[in-house]
């Protein structure tokens, strides 16, 4: 057997003795803890050392080199095919004869974060109807270039449409140009959008990574954001000041208006309770001489906070952003910058503690799947779980039964299908609590309510698109 693949299995029998060991534990601690000499507290805290050793077996095991390789390698021609295809759509050999799909970013109502998720809607359907993607963004919160103010343009070539040639959503094969609704449902609503991945790489994907549809969005994000010199330049700058170096968490904590309607205060300590277990994971794989943290925030008194309690954190924090989120702020030009700033420092760190019910928290994880051969796991959500606005095929299937223990719970039998689909607005009302249930709706019983995550396994849509063999490396 090869190194790595021996190496591969010693770790993997490490780890089934690991978990055999840790339910010996807690079985033993929970039966006898009235009678033995360990309080609960002390029983709670083996038992984070117990799964800790566990979690970094497990990436010991996802280090193995002849598994790393396969895997960066498979990452970088993956990612390549799609950018190469990306690439031919928005340049075509001849723009007045080409196909587009003109799409409007400038819609009211829509904070940055919303503005660029409807973008990706709009890469999708230039994807899936090969046409090459008209944006305009020019003008928008008051930068004259809009968004080639910080990004490189989507074409070199192909920048310009005729208006008199424009129809609705969807158009006709032969049609020139079609506009893309502004908001993102659009009717009819083809398979290929939002969660599904496409069929000719979806073997490929769903065997490299963690989360598929999370690195099929960050291709297009990784495509439209790439920085152009002006930008990298000050972002640049920006990490030199603030000494951004790795390790460092990633933080962001969306509070004011998000609080009105589609999300729940949580308190800091839930937040550093996952920063906390971050370092201790990686203090167990190297010395950490200085414990970081880069944060973005709306609520300028989080940074106090944060110094106050937790001494042994260096903050690093760029003061014009959090300035730049007061309501009276966020529609000037420079509060662009500082947003798209915060998600690039965001993305490039260590590891991600957010809440997915925030856009810039999705963006951030989204883009983070383009650095990284799988970074499904460099995250964890305080909140829900990554989901895509008014998603379709966001299920799980039920590999055990379920009997409710209260009343908030559903009954689930093998083989039921949950729907985790849920509107934003919709979360405060049955917030996660990190207790390993999450909310859905059984498709059989049409009831709503708790399940137990692991009795259940994540389904995965995959969509036809037309094929791109004449464009293929």
């Amino acid at each position: 057997m090869p190194e790595p693949f021996m190496e591969a299995e010693q770790m993997r029998r490490q780890v089934g003795r690991d978990v055999r060991h840790t339910w010996q534990f807690l079985k033993f601690h929970l039966r006898n803890l009235s009678s033995s000499n360990n309080n609960l507290t002390t029983v709670l805290e083996d038992l984070e050392h117990y799964f800790r050793v566990t979690s970094h077996d497990l990436t010991r095991l996802n280090e193995v080199d002849g598994f790393r390789e396969w895997r960066e390698k498979e990452a970088a021609a993956l990612s390549a095919l799609v950018q190469h295809r990306l690439h031919i759509l928005q340049n075509p050999p001849d723009c007045a004869s080409a196909k587009k799909i003109y799409c409007d970013f400038k819609a009211a109502g829509r904070g940055i974060g919303s503005q660029l998720h409807h973008l990706s809607y709009c890469f999708l359907a230039s994807y899936g109807t090969q046409r090459t993607l008209i944006l305009d963004t020019k003008n928008y919160n008051g930068n004259p270039e809009g968004l080639e103010t910080f990004f490189l343009p989507l074409s070199d070539t192909c920048t310009s449409y005729n208006k008199s040639q424009m129809v609705a959503w969807p158009g006709k094969k032969d049609s020139p140009v079609v506009q893309f609704p502004a908001w993102d449902r659009p009717n009819p609503r083809p398979n290929y959008f939002p969660k599904s991945i496409p069929k000719d790489i979806s073997e490929r994907l769903v065997r490299l990574h963690g989360d598929p549809f999370a690195w099929w969005m960050g291709q297009f994000f990784k495509y439209a954001m790439r920085t152009n010199k002006d930008f990298q330049d000050y972002i640049d700058n920006q990490a030199r000041e603030m000494g951004y170096e790795s390790p460092v968490v990633g933080l962001q904590i969306r509070r004011s208006d998000k609080l009105i309607r589609e999300a729940v205060y949580i308190d800091l300590s839930v937040y550093m309770q996952e920063v906390d277990e971050f370092y201790k994971q990686l203090e167990l794989r190297q010395p950490v001489a200085q414990r970081r943290i880069f944060l973005a925030t709306d609520d300028p008194e989080v940074i106090s906070e944060i110094k106050k309690r937790y001494p042994e954190y260096k903050v690093l924090y760029n003061p014009d952003s959090v300035d730049s989120t007061r309501m009276k702020e966020r529609k000037k030009a420079s509060s662009v910058r500082y947003l798209l700033a915060d998600v690039y420092f965001l993305s490039r760190s260590d590891f991600l503690v957010c809440g997915m019910t925030s856009n810039i928290c999705r963006l951030s994880y989204e883009l983070m799947q383009s650095l990284h051969a799988d970074a499904s796991t460099r995250v964890s959500s305080v909140d829900r779980d990554y989901y895509f606005h008014y998603e379709v095929g966001n299920v799980v299937k039920a590999r055990f039964p379920h009997k409710p223990r209260r009343p908030e719970e559903i009954e689930l039998q093998r083989g039921d299908l949950v729907d985790r689909y849920d509107i934003p607005s919709h979360f405060a009302g049955h917030p996660s609590k990190n207790d390993g249930f999450q909310w859905g709706t059984n498709t059989r019983t049409k009831k709503h309510g708790f399940y137990p995550a692991y009795k259940t396994i994540e389904m995965l849509d995959v969509a036809n698109v037309k094929s791109f063999e004449h464009i293929d490396i």
